[in-house]
């Protein structure tokens, strides 16, 4: 015998002597612990180790009974006491008589995943098609899905109806086709789910945008808006879970209802058994009033600032807000402030950084350059900042940004423009102002203006951009499908008279009754399929051309407004002015100094058929006529 085989005996001599000791008979509460002891106390390998449930022993201990006592027949009714099973001082255990034996390999083997929530309400266990069931009926399948339970410290005969209706069924069908087809879902167990307590909460909904840094001046709200909520307060109910363990749930807090007053023109109230609520009856502000809430729609104030609060979402509720303060040494809207809402006056200025968005707008100070606005109607007095609007009149511009889609202005002191229509009044020295349409100007005093017709810089490079290159993109596409095209239709003209050969010869088959061969068919067929596809390339390229003529029209349009598009003077043009009128398509800017020499007229683009050329046009009161040339 060799040293290996001296070894290889000692060691099955070794094992056969640790199991000697099994089967063991014991009785406890944590199955795994003392399979873990046997295994460490015998040398075992734990999976080597398996057990049979002899007898399960059921203890309840009560709040009138200190001591846990075994559940007879009579008190096994409050292990199905919702009561019972709910109170927190009432405790549950289970004592388990096992057999520990050595496992071993036979004809029924349990394979599949346990599924438990996290806390221990529901068990399932996932059967597996791939288990081994031969000879299995309802009692040993259930006895091994109850050692799956101990083992994952769940009680037995505790929550498990559904677990016992669902093992019948799985055994019939055991009897019927002795195995299973697919996977099998068995709730093993399903708890007693705790009932959430909830507190007595009041909850102001309209101070949504509002945090311990964000202070709000007013609080815009909506028709059907919810303004404020009460929730009553409500005990929950503890849970118990497949371990007999109790789920505490919080106890209620004390919880006075308040009293809340409120304008019933305005507000309404609606109450249940679970809450309280408050619902706006108009779009508006809520104010508070010698504690009576109300909704309104005009609000007066002195200054809004970074101590009254912001307004931010009312313009959409129809809220007119009036800033009264005019000093011109101070500030209506206060630096870094937001203000949104549906109609604003400010008979102030506006300081730095602040941001304003109104439908209409009437500014009667100025504003700072680092301020911005934003407004469909709007006015203001001098503006120096940023503003974006659809209808702008500016009594003076002094350097600020303007973008709009109509705009007047008193008198220019420099600054930036991008609209469709301007009209300026007076214009002095160092404006960029790029149009769409026209820009018209009644007297004129300073120098170093640029004057364009631009519909790049008013509608947006990227807009125009993304047209040309959508553009080149479908030529390129339809330039490849041509070729595609191409190479299909000379296949198929070399190919036409020899499937028209065999498709002849199908047709006499088939008039006397014979088969064809099936390569001749499928060769036919594969013509068929390939005309089909070149056809199918033809009606692509067709429709190629059809989006070219779109987008090319698209850029006519805007060529075309460039062509019709006029700047107007009033009066004499002064020295050094730019006129300038940018094309799309090529992309050509073209220029004209002034000299001071013109007089009040117009200029235009006008197409000589091989070059385009800025002209002079004359003017009559406020109406252009025909061209100088």
């Amino acid at each position: 015998m060799g040293l290996f085989d001296f070894l290889k005996k000692e060691k099955k001599e070794k094992n056969k002597k640790n199991t000697e000791a099994l089967p063991l008979i014991v009785r406890v509460e944590n199955v795994n612990n003392i399979l873990l002891k046997v295994s460490k106390d015998y040398n075992i390998p734990l999976s080597s180790l398996d057990f049979d449930i002899l007898n399960i022993k059921t203890f309840i201990k009560t709040e009138h009974d200190p001591e846990f006592v075994e559940v007879d027949d009579e008190s096994k009714i409050f292990l199905r006491d919702e009561t019972f099973l709910r109170n927190e001082k009432n405790e549950i255990k289970q004592v388990y008589e096992i057999e520990i034996k050595q496992y071993e390999i036979n004809d029924f083997e349990l394979i599949g995943d346990m599924e438990i929530n996290n806390k221990f309400t529901e068990a399932k266990f996932i059967i597996s098609p791939k288990s081994l069931l031969i000879n299995v009926d309802f009692s040993k399948l259930k006895n091994e899905l109850n050692k799956k339970k101990v083992k994952s410290g769940l009680l037995i005969d505790l929550f498990d109806e559904e677990m016992n209706m669902s093992v019948e069924k799985i055994a019939a069908k055991l009897r019927i086709i002795g195995s299973l087809e697919k996977e099998e879902e068995i709730l093993l167990c399903k708890g007693l789910d705790e009932i959430p307590t909830i507190q007595g909460e009041i909850i102001y909904h309209y101070k949504r945008n509002e945090t311990s840094i964000k202070k709000e001046l007013i609080y815009p709200v909506k028709k059907d808006e919810i303004l404020i909520e009460i929730k009553k307060p409500k005990p929950g109910k503890n849970g118990r879970n497949c371990k007999g363990k109790i789920i505490l749930v919080e106890k209620v807090k004390d919880f006075e209802i308040p009293n809340i007053g409120f304008d019933k023109k305005t507000i309404k109230k609606e109450e249940n058994d679970e809450k309280i609520v408050f619902i706006a009856l108009k779009n508006g502000y809520l104010y508070q009033e010698n504690d009576i809430y109300t909704i309104k729609d005009e609000i007066e104030i002195k200054q809004i600032n970074i101590k009254t609060g912001n307004v931010e979402g009312a313009e959409e509720n129809d809220i007119k807000i009036d800033v009264k303060e005019s000093d011109a040494l101070k500030e209506a809207i206060g630096d870094n402030t937001i203000v949104e809402t549906t109609t604003l006056i400010v008979r102030g200025n506006v300081g730095n950084s602040a941001k304003i968005k109104a439908k209409n707008l009437q500014i009667m100070g100025q504003t700072h350059k680092k301020s911005k606005i934003y407004a469909k109607k709007a006015e203001i007095n001098i503006h120096k900042g940023y503003i974006e609007a659809d209808e702008l009149k500016i009594t003076r511009l002094e350097g600020g940004i303007v973008k709009a889609n109509k705009v007047i202005i008193s008198q220019v002191i420099g600054g930036e423009i991008y609209a469709k229509n301007v009209e300026i009044e007076l214009l002095g020295s160092h404006l960029t102002c790029y149009a769409l349409e026209e820009i018209k100007i009644h007297e004129i005093k300073g120098s170093e203006n640029k004057l364009a017709i631009a519909p790049a810089k008013v509608l947006g490079e990227t807009d125009i951009e993304k047209f040309q290159k959508k553009l080149e993109e479908i030529k390129r596409e339809l330039r490849i499908n041509v070729e595609e095209y191409n190479k299909k239709v000379k296949i198929l003209k070399e190919n036409k008279n020899s499937i028209n050969e065999l498709k002849k010869l199908y047709l006499e088959n088939k008039s006397k009754g014979i088969n064809t061969s099936p390569t001749i068919i499928k060769k036919i067929k594969e013509y068929q399929l390939f005309k089909e596809k070149t056809l199918e390339i033809k009606e692509k390229i067709e429709e190629l051309k059809r989006e070219i003529n779109e987008l090319e029209e698209t850029i006519d349009k805007f060529q075309n407004i460039v062509l019709l598009a006029k700047i107007i003077s009033f009066s004499p043009w002064t020295s050094y002015n730019r006129i300038e009128f940018d094309l799309i398509e090529p992309p050509i800017k073209l220029t004209y100094d002034t000299k001071g020499n013109e007089g009040a007229c117009g200029f235009k683009l006008k197409d000589f058929g091989d070059a385009y050329k800025i002209v002079k046009i004359r003017i009559k009161d406020n109406n252009d006529s025909s061209s100088k040339g």
